[in-house]
C-alpha cells in the first residue's frame, strides 16, 4: 500500500476516534460523578466499540476515570478531604439487579454496624444471592458471596439481614453474642405480625441453629414458635455462647 493510501488511512482513523472520543465526552456528561457505568450506558455503536475501549483506557491513565472492575468505571468525585469512593450500591448493583430484578442485597459487617451491632468498619463485604461466585475485588472492597435459598424481594430484605445477622452473631467483631442479642430483640419491635411470620418461614432455609436462636428469642416474646420447634432435632444442642440473662429460655432449645 503507498504511502499516500497509508496517510489517509492512518486520517481516516484519527478522525474516527476523535468522533468517538467526543460522543464519549457527550456519554460521560450524562452520568453524575461517582456512578458506575460500563460500555452499554454509553450507547455506542458495535463498530466504536473498540475505539471506546482506548479512548476510556486513556481516561484512566489520565485520572480522569477510575477503573472498577473489567468494562466498568466511574468519573471520581472531590471533596474538601480528597477524593471520595462510590457507595458500595454503586460498586456492587451490577450483582445486585439483573434486567430490573434483585438477585442479591448486601449484608455482612456494613449492613451489621448499620444495626447497630458492631463499630468496627470493614472493606468487606457479603452478598446474599442464589448464584454462588468467587470472591472479586472492586473499589477497594472485598467482596464475597454467600448462598441465599430464599426468593429476594425488596420487603424480605430486611428479614433476611436480620437472620443473616442471626446467623453469623458469633462472627460479629467487636461484640459479644450477648449484646448482639439484646440488640436485635429491641429490633423485633420494627415488625409486624405478618413479618414476623415471614421471618420464621424464611429461617426454614438457614441452619438449626439460627432457628434455634431466633425460637428462643421469638418465644422470650411471647410469640407461637411451634412450627420453628417442630424443625428442630431435640436431641442437637448449639454451642452459640448466649448467657441466661439475656434469654433465660436458651435450655429449652438447647442452647449453650
Amino acid at each position: 500500500m503507498s504511502s499516500f493510501y497509508m496517510r489517509k488511512l492512518d486520517i481516516f482513523t484519527y478522525l474516527c476516534t476523535m468522533k468517538t472520543t467526543d460522543i464519549i465526552f457527550g456519554q460521560l456528561n450524562n452520568i453524575p460523578e461517582g456512578v458506575v457505568f460500563d460500555y452499554s450506558e454509553l450507547q455506542l455503536p458495535a463498530e466504536m466499540q473498540l475505539a471506546a475501549a482506548k479512548a476510556l483506557s486513556r481516561m484512566v491513565a489520565e485520572k480522569k476515570l477510575k477503573k472498577v472492575g473489567k468494562g466498568k468505571f466511574y468519573k471520581p468525585a472531590y471533596s474538601r478531604l480528597g477524593e471520595m469512593s462510590p457507595l458500595i450500591d454503586e460498586l456492587t448493583k451490577d450483582l445486585l439487579y439483573k434486567d430490573g430484578k434483585i438477585i442479591g442485597y448486601i449484608t455482612g459487617l456494613p449492613i451489621f454496624a448499620q444495626m447497630g451491632l458492631t463499630t468496627q468498619i470493614s472493606s468487606k463485604v457479603v452478598i446474599g444471592s442464589k448464584s454462588y461466585r468467587r470472591p472479586l475485588m472492586r473499589g477497594g472492597y472485598e467482596i464475597s458471596f454467600t448462598r441465599q435459598e430464599n426468593d429476594i424481594t425488596e420487603d424480605n430484605i430486611p428479614m433476611l439481614r436480620f437472620l443473616d445477622a442471626i446467623r453469623f452473631v458469633k462472627k460479629i467483631p467487636a461484640c459479644t453474642p450477648d449484646n448482639a442479642i439484646r440488640i436485635l430483640l429491641d429490633k423485633f419491635a420494627s415488625f409486624d405480625n405478618i413479618e414476623i411470620k415471614s421471618l420464621i418461614q424464611l429461617s426454614s432455609t438457614y441452619p438449626a441453629s439460627a432457628r434455634a436462636l431466633l425460637g428462643a428469642m421469638l418465644e422470650s416474646k411471647g410469640y407461637d414458635v411451634s412450627l420453628l420447634k417442630m424443625s428442630l432435632n431435640p436431641l442437637t444442642k448449639y454451642n452459640i455462647g448466649i448467657s441466661t440473662d439475656i434469654l433465660p429460655n436458651k435450655s429449652n432449645w438447647n442452647i449453650l
